[in-house]
């Protein structure tokens, strides 16, 4: 399974003329693999550690372009799908302002860096780019 789009995927992301925020709906599964080398030379014990190396660095990119991340958590049960096919090791909604902030993010040198991380702490994911359908709430009523 890809890790990263194809690039017919980022530039039909890229292209689309709604402006506006872009909520990033992120399912995660982490390899397996034990005692990877990472790019620093630094070892990383699991796919969760790299994807977590990853992470640090991409959420101060996410903030620093005006996102954040809405949500995180660690799916329980699959209720309707595909047991096998469905099972994920993570769930994560970032939010970006636009789709310029997130090409921007992703196309820099230090996302780049980063990104190693991202590919060798999954061995599937995908990413779903969704438009608000709904005001949100403001928690203060």
């Amino acid at each position: 399974m890809a890790i990263t789009p194809t690039k017919e995927q980022f530039n039909a992301f890229a292209r689309h003329d709604r402006d506006g925020e872009v909520v990033m709906i992120n399912l995660l599964h982490f390899s397996s693999e034990d005692g990877d080398q990472s790019a620093d030379g630094a070892e990383a014990s699991s796919g969760s550690d790299a994807y977590r190396q990853y992470s640090d660095a991409a959420v101060e990119m996410v903030e620093a372009r005006g996102g954040h991340v809405l949500w995180m958590g660690q799916p329980e049960h699959v209720l309707i799908g595909d047991t096998a096919a469905d099972g994920w090791d993570m769930a994560v909604l970032v939010s970006y302002p636009s789709r310029a902030a997130f090409v921007d993010m992703v196309t820099s040198p230090s996302y780049t860096d980063a990104h190693a991380h991202r590919e060798r702490g999954l061995d599937r994911t995908v990413l779903l780019a969704c438009r608000p359908l709904v005001n949100r709430v403001d928690d203060h009523g």
